[in-house]
């Protein structure tokens, strides 16, 4: 068995698609690395906007990117399949072109998959930035321990995508087993990969230092709402297709996957009835809300919303998930003084 090289090679993989106001930083902090053997590859999906001539002007600046245009639009799945399996590294971290690397993002993650070769990605904390770049709060996961071998990371997704973001360096041999997102769902494809990697054998690891920037913007045409279809028909098949024969090969108690799958029903409901959805929309989604976890609960719950208690309900989620990232941070704080105490 050969020895991994010093300097394992590695690809920093850019999707893209009318983002071209946000380009420059995305592919700069990639080609900026302290880390010595990084290639940069850019795939635009067909672009409408400016990106062709952005990435002109940075490929003159940087020799180590490679700019593809697709000549159709393949989607998001179909777009990172393609371009993920161009490289021919060692590694390979997948970052959407609105969001950016600090400089020793590589290097700390390349070190991290070397220390655990049982691990099939790597993933750090991040900091959210809006859509002007300015800094927002500071994401984290909250987890004992650096490496999570792969029953306790397919257990722990259950409830979730176990990432602080999703920028992701991932070990290519894996990627290259699983076939990427090949004819895998839209839109919840990195939710998906992340389970059939950990049900494949393979473990993660995570560093739990701010080493990326993550870009949360203001959706003021709701376009992500309105993929709430293709989301919700994502996390079914994430859980008929990926979660359940990996419990079922281990022997597991299935019973915990209806409970989540009536969970996330209950926690999308109110999304769906946004007055962005028309009558026809809306059904199609409480039909897709019923087929992901139906119970007398979610009825229940459809009834308030069709009586107008959505933006309660919105609220109520917001405020959740803004008080679970406050007590993450806080512990993740109290986590660091404690390894500050002991060391000195």
């Amino acid at each position: 068995m050969t020895s991994m090289p010093k300097f394992p090679s590695v690809a920093v993989c850019i999707p893209t698609y009318n983002q071209a106001q946000y380009l420059i930083q995305s592919v700069s902090s990639a080609c900026c690395q302290t880390y010595p053997n990084v290639e940069v590859w850019v795939s635009d999906d067909g672009s409408t906007d400016e990106t062709p001539q952005v990435m002109e002007q940075l490929c003159q600046q940087f020799p180590q990117v490679r700019y593809y245009r697709q000549p159709k639009n393949l989607g998001i799945a179909g777009n990172n399949t393609w371009l993920m399996s161009q490289p021919k590294t060692d590694f390979i971290v997948r970052l959407d072109s609105d969001d950016a690397l600090m400089p020793n993002y590589v290097e700390k993650l390349v070190s991290l998959l070397q220390k655990y070769p049982e691990a099939g990605y790597a993933h750090t904390a991040i900091q959210e930035i809006d859509e002007h770049g300015k800094n927002h709060a500071i994401a984290r996961v909250v987890r004992k321990k650096e490496f999570q071998n792969s029953d306790e990371a397919l257990m722990a997704a259950v409830s979730g995508y176990r990432v602080a973001a999703n920028i992701i360096m991932f070990r290519t041999k894996a990627l290259q087993e699983l076939r990427y997102y090949e004819n895998r769902p839209e839109y919840v494809e990195d939710y998906d990969l992340s389970v059939r990697i950990a049900d494949a054998g393979y473990g993660n690891v995570y560093a739990d230092e701010v080493l990326a920037k993550y870009r949360v913007w203001t959706d003021v045409k709701k376009t992500r709402s309105k993929r709430k279809h293709l989301q919700l028909r994502g996390y079914i098949r994430i859980f008929e297709e990926s979660f359940l024969p990996a419990f079922q090969r281990r022997g597991w108690d299935v019973k915990v996957l209806d409970k989540q799958r009536r969970k996330m029903a209950i926690i999308n409901s109110a999304y769906c009835f946004l007055p962005i959805f028309n009558q026809e929309e809306r059904a199609e989604l409480v039909a897709l809300l019923k087929q992901l976890g139906d119970s007398p609960l979610l009825r229940l719950r459809i009834v308030a919303l069709s009586l107008g208690f959505a933006p309660f309900f919105e609220w109520q989620l917001h405020t959740e998930i803004k008080l679970k990232g406050f007590v993450k941070d806080w512990l993740s704080k109290l986590k660091s003084m404690s390894l500050v105490k002991a060391v000195g």
